[in-house]
């Protein structure tokens, strides 16, 4: 009987040693797990994204004050039977002799459609390439429309500024969808609410900094490539020419 009850707490004590190494273990193979979503995260980070939104331009018949001025703070109407172009901050003028036919950002850029964020420059630097995994393979754009369509490769630049009341921490973005027709009270129907649900409160990384400009720069530098060829799809030929990192 004594020694029956030695096998069985014997056996006990070694179920409770080597419960613990399994603990141990799985809690080593936790920390020792990459914390990147990208092998070219800057120094192996992955970030959370805030709430992530969307903005676009939208595509109106008659210029709309409060639509193009005050809610997207840019627009394409028509008068007399020619497209114009508003920006807020700048002058009307026709889209044929727009440099920048999808809108302006910070600095006076241009915007490239799918690929630009506004964020706050409080908590991001303007230049960042940020890589989001949940974008990858989504789509973006409208190709029978706007000649331009894109699958993504989960790549996007902070070149545009977010209100600081809205904007106030980092990770908290605005997707830049590009033009939208079908829209309602802010939101875009052309893949917006789509890509912002997948990408609010997911995981992101910063790929290239401008203050660290020589770390992943050919990353960089090919990104930027690739955004000058996708203007040029769209015929927005002076933005491929101005867009530099």
């Amino acid at each position: 009987m004594i020694l029956r009850f030695a096998i069985v707490m014997f056996a006990v004590m070694i179920g409770l040693v080597s419960g613990e190494r399994r603990a141990e273990a799985q809690l080593l193979a936790s920390e020792n797990e990459p914390q990147s979503i990208n092998p070219n995260c800057l120094d192996g980070k992955k970030e959370k994204a805030g709430l992530v939104t969307h903005y676009f331009v939208p595509l109106l018949q008659d210029y709309d004050h409060f639509l193009c001025h005050i809610l997207e703070g840019t627009c394409i109407y028509m008068k007399d039977g020619v497209p114009w172009l508003h920006n807020y901050g700048y002058e009307d003028e026709p889209l044929a002799d727009a440099r920048c036919k999808n809108g302006y950002g910070n600095r006076e850029n241009c915007l490239h459609p799918c690929r630009a964020l506004a964020a706050s420059m409080k908590h991001h630097t303007w230049g960042e390439v940020i890589f989001f995994k949940n974008l990858v393979g989504m789509k973006c754009g409208n190709k029978e429309r706007d000649g331009f369509e894109m699958i993504h490769d989960g790549y996007m630049v902070v070149i545009d500024t977010g209100s600081p009341k809205y904007f106030n921490k980092r990770g908290r973005f605005d997707f830049f969808l590009g033009r939208c027709g079908n829209f309602n009270n802010g939101e875009c129907f052309e893949g917006g609410p789509q890509i912002t649900t997948a990408l609010s409160n997911s995981d992101y990384c910063v790929v290239w900094d401008p203050k660290k400009p020589n770390r992943n720069k050919s990353l960089k530098d090919n990104f930027v490539k690739k955004v000058k060829r996708e203007a040029i799809e769209r015929q927005d030929y002076e933005a491929a020419v101005d867009f530099e990192l």
